[in-house]
């Protein structure tokens, strides 16, 4: 290994010592993250979005709604991807629009985000609060991100309606 898998531990002066790249953003250790995220989301586009229709709506909500918490923490890049990948989600299983919608009440019950089976945790218990946390990230693509996809739920939300 060359090291640059653990930039993220290293101080700036540190950084700079190794000859590590930045980009435009001074992000220097997503290029470490970016294969892991890169697998991550071409399995989740095969398990949700592939050629058939996953049979449970709730264990896709649960998923949606596991990504959407992680994209909170993840590094810029990543989080866009996600939000991206929320945004399909949404698209092909329009019955998920009650997570984003504050004004139905989604389900009954308590979400139960540590639960290890995702068809038991009760997503529709809770809605996708996290999106207007991205929205005030620190990061501008991010917050645009979040901007869009809750402006395509909103817009989905105004077709079903009529």
């Amino acid at each position: 290994s060359d090291g640059t898998r653990f930039t993220v531990y290293l101080a700036p002066a540190e950084v700079a010592a190794i000859g590590a790249q930045t980009d435009a953003d001074g992000a220097v250790w997503e290029d470490a993250v970016r294969s892991e995220a890169d697998l991550l989301f071409e399995c989740l586009h095969m398990m949700f979005l592939g050629r058939t229709k996953v049979t449970s709506l709730t264990r896709v909500a649960a998923f949606c709604k596991r990504v959407v918490v992680a994209a909170v923490h993840w590094p810029p890049r990543t989080a866009e991807r996600a939000l991206d990948f929320v945004r399909r989600l949404l698209a092909r299983y329009p019955a998920l629009d009650r997570l984003v919608s504050s004004e139905d009440q989604a389900g009954s019950g308590v979400y139960l985000r540590d639960l290890d089976d995702p068809d038991m945790c009760n997503p529709f218990a809770t809605c996708l609060y996290e999106l207007h946390w991205l929205q005030i990230h620190f990061h501008p693509r991010v917050q645009a991100a979040a901007a869009r996809l809750l402006a395509y739920a909103k817009a989905e939300a105004k077709k079903h309606q009529q």
